[in-house]
């Protein structure tokens, strides 16, 4: 009876198509907050607000992916996957996104001028863990064990945790401007949070291929 009603009904695999262009949406966001990052000394004020607005459109064009997805969600009967699990990939990718254009704006808002190690560190992390989330992603119309890659993911995280921790205690003890600390403590945190999000994707990866083995 349920191969009847699948025959009856087929799955619409529409979504691995759409969960993969949020992906790597996200990852143009991590590769463009990489550039920010890295040139930021060079440019001036003006440089920096165009560079922003980039990372704005590729943010926006998350949002409208993310909203086709869930109104796509919720027109369909049969989906590939659980429903709630592409739903809550869905959202805390467009977090993901979210969360790179909200630090990027936030050099600009908070007149961060010196891009330090710690910054820099946990850009690169995001990079990596944006990139193999991307990997995972793609991969998962298969429905195959990704062990390598939520273990990738997760060392990932973990070794920003540690570049976080040890940013606030440089900060605490080395900087002695309130608004200083104020700024650098607001970045350390956007940053190290998009990383919190990308473990949380990989979790729901793991879910949905441990109900499809």
């Amino acid at each position: 009876m349920v191969n009847i009603m699948h025959w009856l009904v087929p799955k619409e695999d529409k979504f691995f198509e759409m969960l993969t262009e949020q992906a790597e949406n996200a990852l143009e966001g991590a590769k463009e907050l990489k550039t920010f990052v890295d040139n930021y000394s060079k440019f001036d004020r003006s440089e920096r607000k165009a560079k922003t607005q980039i990372i704005k459109n590729i943010e926006r064009k998350g949002d409208e992916i993310t909203h086709k997805m869930i109104d796509k969600l919720n027109k369909t009967f049969v989906t590939p996957i659980d429903k709630e699990d592409i739903h809550r990939m869905a959202v805390l990718l467009d977090d993901v996104i979210d969360l790179i254009n909200a630090v990027a704006l936030r050099f600009v808002l908070l007149s961060v001028e010196r891009i330090d190690e710690y910054i820099t560190k946990l850009t690169d992390l995001i990079l990596s863990s944006v990139s193999e989330l991307n990997k995972s992603i793609s991969d998962l119309r298969k429905l195959k064990d990704m062990k390598e890659q939520y273990i990738k993911i997760h060392s990932l995280e973990n070794e920003a945790d540690d570049v976080y921790h040890s940013a606030l205690s440089d900060l605490f003890h080395y900087h002695k401007n309130s608004i200083d600390i104020i700024k650098y403590k607001e970045i350390y945190e956007l940053l190290e949070e998009i990383t919190d999000k990308c473990e949380d994707i990989t979790h729901v990866i793991e879910t949905i291929v441990v109900k499809h083995a």
